[in-house]
């Protein structure tokens, strides 16, 4: 009798223990899963950008009765200088990204002249609001191609010159001067960029790209003495955080 007892005991036993290790590894699976689950992207997405370029213009004179001759600002030459943009980004399709953004847009040129006791050095830099709008098209996953056209209208906001000359006593003496008036307030610019973007993981990545931009309007207003648009040879890099 006892051992009929021993058996029934063990056997109830194993169809206990049976159970529990029957039902864990759905508890770990059911714990796996809720930690799979991950909160969909809107296909948004906030950039920041850095842009050293290689800046340069056309100028000829005005056809108007201010016109003049272009003189020692035909010796003029194109400068580096760097822009910043921040922005949106709106997936469209699988495909398509359209570009809405907002950033600080400089150019410039700059001239230089010495002799014995002559010293006259400058830099004319050019700083916009800037509007850029791009669509773009893209295609891969992680590591993918990146190809823009748009748009940038800018809002002027002044000229900064930088002026180096010599004093009565030979030294050099700096001068720096801000001009805001006879230059027109909105103009606009065509710009293509390409490039790859890079995706380290759901929440963020980078971009590298090259970027040429071209100013389609006159920096100088009506009453100007000449007609001046820059063009931008550079790149384009920064990350992306996808919301």
């Amino acid at each position: 009798m006892r051992f009929l007892y021993v058996i029934i005991l063990l056997s109830s036993m194993s169809n206990v223990i049976g159970q529990v290790l029957t039902n864990e590894p759905d508890k770990k699976e059911t714990k796996n899963e809720e930690k799979k689950e991950i909160k969909p992207k809107t296909g948004l997405e906030i950039y920041f950008g850095v842009s050293p370029a290689y800046t340069d213009r056309t100028l000829t004179k005005s056809e108007t009765l201010f016109g003049k001759e272009l003189g020692e600002r035909e010796k003029e030459e194109g400068d580096w200088v760097t822009s910043f943009a921040a922005g949106i980004r709106n997936q469209l399709n699988e495909n398509f990204l359209m570009e809405l953004g907002v950033g600080f847009s400089r150019n410039k040129e700059v001239y230089s002249f010495s002799d014995t006791d002559t010293l006259h050095n400058y830099e004319n830099t050019y700083q916009h609001i800037s509007f850029p709008i791009r669509l773009a098209y893209t295609f891969g996953k992680d590591v993918s191609f990146y190809g823009g056209i748009g748009v940038m209208p800018k809002a002027f906001i002044s000229l900064r010159r930088d002026v180096t000359t010599l004093d009565v006593n030979g030294q050099e003496k700096e001068e720096k001067i801000i001009e805001k008036d006879g230059f027109n307030f909105f103009v606009i610019d065509a710009m293509a960029t390409v490039g790859t973007r890079i995706k380290f993981n759901p929440n963020y990545g980078v971009f590298a790209m090259l970027e040429g931009r071209k100013q389609l309007t006159n920096n100088y207003d009506d009453q100007g003495a000449y007609v001046r648009k820059p063009y931008a040879l550079g790149f384009h890099f920064g990350f992306q955080v996808y919301l």
